[in-house]
């Protein structure tokens, strides 16, 4: 070591290579081993060593742009027509939502905020009618199947009320 050697101007390039050496994997080896075993013992195959790190990120984080169009192009209904004023208005709000709004409505019909490898087109998600008026249900979801169940409200703001609502208090397992 060099605990009794003092740090100099010719000698600081040194120090800080070895002190970041020591920060970044000698301190924090012995919690960090297990780990990396465990995630061998997963991942240890061909192809997972011939990830890129990037490719990698995006199979474990998936897809980090949040295109709805891409949504709903590629959903499904069952009891509501395609091109209903209604699901027009569904689809006007939801194009509408912020990333964080958007990352909400994801996580409450499908029980993740991320998008999957390849895109929202991927999802395949059913908006399937469950109801009309007279009605104070809120929308519900199964999320293993990315299956929406939702009510045909009476106007638009009722939609965006209760469809916000389910998905702001909506909570997992």
């Amino acid at each position: 070591g060099g605990k009794d050697r003092p740090v100099t101007l010719e000698n600081r390039g040194d120090f800080v290579r070895l002190y970041c050496e020591w920060l970044l994997t000698v301190s924090v080896e012995r919690q960090f081993e297990p780990f990396r075993k465990g995630v061998r013992r997963v991942c240890d195959s061909p192809l997972f060593n011939a990830l890129d790190s990037a490719e990698l990120e995006l199979i474990v984080c998936g897809e980090q742009d949040l295109d709805f169009s891409q949504l709903r192009r590629h959903a499904h209904y069952e009891g509501f027509v395609k091109a209903s004023s209604y699901i027009q208005a569904l689809w006007g709000m939801l194009l509408a939502l912020d990333v964080v709004q958007k990352k909400r409505f994801l996580s409450f019909v499908t029980g993740s905020d991320l998008a999957p490898v390849g895109g929202l087109q991927e999802l395949q998600l059913v908006i399937q009618r469950n109801g009309g008026e007279p009605t104070e249900r809120l929308p519900t979801a199964h999320t293993c199947f990315s299956l929406l169940l939702l009510p045909e409200y009476e106007s638009e703001a009722k939609l965006e009320h209760m469809l916000t609502t389910a998905m702001h208090n909506a909570e997992g397992f």
